[in-house]
């Protein structure tokens, strides 16, 4: 064989090499993608109205001397009859927070000096949260509202809602750091009222989002007849096989709270 022919080759099988590359970026899929179901916001099996019981969470309280308050035994949900007889609601110390879990799981909750509060609830075996640290949730149950804070209304609300995030703008002078997020999915079912899903691997609004589970959520801002611009955020973050629990949570948060 010749060197030109050997060198034309050569150059044949790196093109082929170069081409191949190529063909395998377009069709291997991104590591987080996932597929959601066709109706991501429905459950499998008839729903009924059960009697679950209430679980007050261990709470840190910003104002010296809070104490919890008196809440009621069990509440009246929602629920597939699948899931009638695992579930719980998990309130914060003052009851303003509540959150439809497996009854095994595990919370914790702070309302703070500015009438702020948050409720997370997680699965056994995974750690406590440390306050100030939400975002590095992996896998749970995240509600909050921002009580008398403007500012955390704003940041909250601003991913989501225009008027929120016109106002974070012309508060702040910089722009909504997750307002623009096209791939997250959202249902308004009122002016103040969205529901939302960030996919896996896409960080929007969800607290916790953008990690490798979907986030199922809903949040509520500037709610009618309310004389605060309080945001009201609830967020799921598990596994595929939870996709139910999540549904049925977000649904019971929207159930429970203002709007």
């Amino acid at each position: 064989m010749t060197v030109s022919k050997r060198t034309a080759i050569l150059v044949l099988a790196a093109i082929g090499v170069v081409a191949f590359g190529v063909v395998a970026l377009l069709v291997i899929p991104a590591p987080h993608a996932r597929t959601l179901p066709a109706d991501p916001w429905s459950v499998q099996g008839p729903l009924v109205v059960t009697s679950v019981p209430v679980t007050q969470c261990p709470t840190s309280f910003g104002l010296p001397g809070s104490r919890d308050v008196r809440l009621p035994g069990a509440l009246n949900v929602d629920v597939s009859s699948r899931l009638a007889s695992q579930v719980a609601v998990f309130t914060d110390g003052l009851g303003t927070l509540d959150v439809l879990a497996p009854a095994t799981w595990h919370c914790t909750a702070l309302d703070a000096v500015d009438a702020s509060s948050t409720l997370v609830v997680y699965p056994p075996g995974a750690p406590k949260p440390s306050w100030g640290s939400i975002a590095e949730v992996r896998s749970g149950i995240v509600a909050s509202q921002t009580g008398g804070c403007l500012g955390c209304s704003l940041e909250t609300a601003c991913p989501i809602f225009p008027g929120a995030r016109h106002a974070y703008v012309a508060t702040y002078g910089v722009r909504c750091h997750l307002a623009s997020e096209r791939d997250e999915i959202r249902v308004p079912e009122s002016p103040s009222k969205v529901l939302f899903i960030d996919p896996a691997g896409v960080l929007g609004a969800g607290r916790p989002s953008g990690g490798g589970f979907a986030a199922y959520g809903a949040m509520l801002w500037h709610l009618p007849g309310t004389r605060l611009p309080t945001a009201w955020l609830d967020t799921c973050t598990l596994p595929d096989r939870f996709h139910d629990l999540c549904v049925l949570s977000v649904r019971a948060f929207l159930a429970r709270h203002p709007g």
